[in-house]
């Protein structure tokens, strides 16, 4: 019971944080992850004005932590982040596989927006 009570709890707080920022090392990739649904902007925006797309996402939570598959530009995007509380350059990463099996992993950084 405990237990469920942790995990209802942890998914409210992911739930309800505002929205957060990532981007990969070089600002090639730059989203938001916002409820259910993550909004790519154009690369090298280092604001993020310029939006290119906004898609709905599936979604895995944990305790501390989420992860989050979209299909953008016929690319499966796998977005985990370990902890919603304290993100790390180590621990959260981006996933990104072609339709040809071609895949590419890079570190991410995020903030709270």
């Amino acid at each position: 019971m405990k237990t469920l009570f942790i995990f209802i709890l942890a998914m409210i707080t992911v739930n309800a944080q505002a929205s957060i920022l990532c981007h990969t090392p070089r600002s090639n990739k730059i989203f938001e992850i916002k409820d259910a649904k993550v909004t790519f902007f154009n690369e090298f925006d280092t604001t993020a004005h310029r939006e290119l797309a906004s898609v709905v996402s599936r979604n895995r939570t944990n305790d501390k932590g989420l992860t989050k598959v979209v299909e953008f530009e016929n690319q499966k995007h796998t977005i985990h982040i370990a902890d919603a509380a304290h993100f790390s350059d180590v621990d959260d990463y981006i996933i990104i596989k072609a339709k040809s099996g071609h895949e590419v992993t890079y570190p991410i950084s995020c903030e709270q927006k």
